[in-house]
């Protein structure tokens, strides 16, 4: 049934809207270059290889891409962890590694094939070369990132098609991010299609995903989504998109079951300032609503199984960005809004939860905080200096928050929406302060380097609920620090 959902998701939301739209000339371009409708040409790339399939002159070509990545980062942070019962971890640090390889095979007509391998783990997590498992750490080790079947004008239509394993993201990854930053990342199985109109101004998209198929018996968990993205051609760097995703999950014990709708309307702004654009403003406005059905297990709050999921997210961004010559500075302010839940025991879910959150990039570097009843104001002033001579490029960006809960009677979240401590009105709203600093070195197009610090200045709300209980407790209520060190190599 799940598969039969997915074709007639996907195909009909992109033969049958459309249809009124006018087709545009040419070939349709993927709908991450619609920001821009003249690229510079791309330098010389030694991974690239052409396959001549016989000796004729004019022959076709199998042209294959090569590429890969590896990244080793070194991260310390003191305290360990907020959460109370635990040993006593006055810090914990690790070097996590992750390699990449994959190779994009373009045949001759319309149906390509990209494949990826990933390598990710903790150093000391495998002693000796062993077979492959799942690591101590938890990390899989070994294991296919992306491999996927693709094409970019699917029947002629002008239609891109994707079906496989495959790594995607909608808008600006609040709700919808492969999560780059952790080791591991994110990718999906499933099938994804979309189509441009009137020069890329005008785009559709829909995607059908299996999730995890728990049992191996039923498609379990799963989703289903269509956006809809404008980028003008009379207002510069601005797109406008609307996104609907269904998520749906049928446990076989009936207790941790969902069936949630997302529906998530954002606009992008850029507008100069003078002839030249070296002055702008920049700004990002969203607003998401979350309805359905849930168990509590399920919706990681507590409350009443199959209760009705009423829940709701914004975030606004505004950043004055000055360009002088080589130099870029940018300041910013954002607000990010979380709805929470007034009252945790009836059958109304009212904590709104991100499907697949980018939580390191909005609340955070110190990732101690989530997009889960929340109140997060933050500044940030970033400045970049390119051609160095001895680096291309050097930015150096500092950022302040101040993370308040959205309801009093609700809880403390982290990143990926689980509880990391129950509240009620008896405590402070104020979770804490947050300073971060980063310093990124881009040596070249295959080296970067990057180091950062974040201080985690414990709020009111951590100090009244430190339970004092336990070896960990000494450390329930202090002020944490996160710095790391990364190197990337890539190609």
């Amino acid at each position: 049934m799940f598969m039969r959902l997915m074709i007639a998701s996907v195909f009909a939301s992109l033969l049958a809207v459309p249809a009124l739209a006018e087709e545009t000339a040419g070939e349709a371009k993927p709908a991450e270059t619609t920001e821009a409708k003249t690229e510079p040409a791309k330098p010389y790339n030694p991974f690239e290889l052409e396959i001549p399939l016989s000796d004729d002159e004019d022959a076709d070509v199998i042209r294959l891409r090569f590429f890969g990545q590896h990244r080793t980062r070194y991260e310390l942070q003191a305290p360990a962890t907020y959460a109370s019962g635990l040993a006593d971890q006055t810090s914990v640090q690790n070097f996590n590694m992750r390699t990449r390889i994959g190779v994009d095979a373009q045949f001759p007509g319309s149906v390509n094939f990209l494949f990826e391998l990933q390598d990710v783990r903790l150093w000391g997590d495998e002693p000796r070369a062993a077979a492959n498992s799942v690591n101590t750490s938890g990390f899989e080790g070994l294991d296919v990132l992306q491999a996927y079947i693709y094409t970019r004008n699917l029947f002629d239509l002008g239609i891109e098609g994707y079906a496989g394993r495959q790594k995607f993201t909608f808008g600006n990854q609040r709700l919808i991010s492969t999560l780059e930053w952790a080791a591991p990342s994110r990718a999906w199985d499933g099938m994804r299609a979309q189509r441009s109109f009137f020069d890329n101004q005008l785009a559709f998209m829909g995607m059908a995903m299996l999730i995890n198929d728990l049992n191996r018996v039923q498609d379990d968990e799963w989703m289903l989504g269509f956006s809809t993205r404008w980028t003008p051609d009379f207002l510069s760097k601005c797109e406008l998109e609307l996104l609907l995703l269904y998520m749906n999950r049928d446990d076989a014990s009936g207790a941790n079951d969902g069936h949630v709708t997302t529906a998530s309307l954002r606009w992008n702004g850029w507008h100069g300032l003078n002839a030249d654009d070296s002055l702008a403003i920049a700004y990002t406005a969203e607003g998401v609503a979350q309805f359905g059905t849930a168990d509590t297990a399920y919706w990681g709050t507590p409350g009443e199984d199959n209760s009705n999921v009423k829940a709701f997210a914004a975030a606004v961004t505004f950043d004055f960005i000055a360009v002088f010559g080589d130099h870029t500075l940018r300041f910013g302010a954002e607000w990010n809004y979380a709805s929470g839940d007034s009252d945790p025991t009836d059958n109304d879910f009212q904590t709104f939860r991100s499907p697949f959150p980018f939580g390191h990039k909005y609340q955070g570097f110190a990732d101690q905080v989530g997009w889960r009843n929340l109140h997060d104001f933050s500044i940030v002033a970033q400045w970049t200096w390119k051609n160095l001579g001895v680096v291309d490029s050097m930015s150096v960006l500092a950022q302040a928050h101040n993370f308040q809960r959205e309801n009093d009677d609700d809880a403390w979240y982290n990143p990926g929406g689980g509880t990391i401590r129950m509240g009620s009105p008896n405590e402070s709203d104020l979770i804490g302060n947050e300073v971060d600093i980063v310093v990124n070195l881009k040596v070249n197009r295959w080296v970067a380097f990057e180091i950062g610090w974040a201080h985690f200045f414990a709020g009111r709300f951590v100090k009244q609920t430190a339970t004092g209980i336990g070896p960990g407790s000494d450390n329930e209520d202090s002020d944490m620090d996160f710095a790391w060190a990364q190197l990337t190599l890539g190609f």
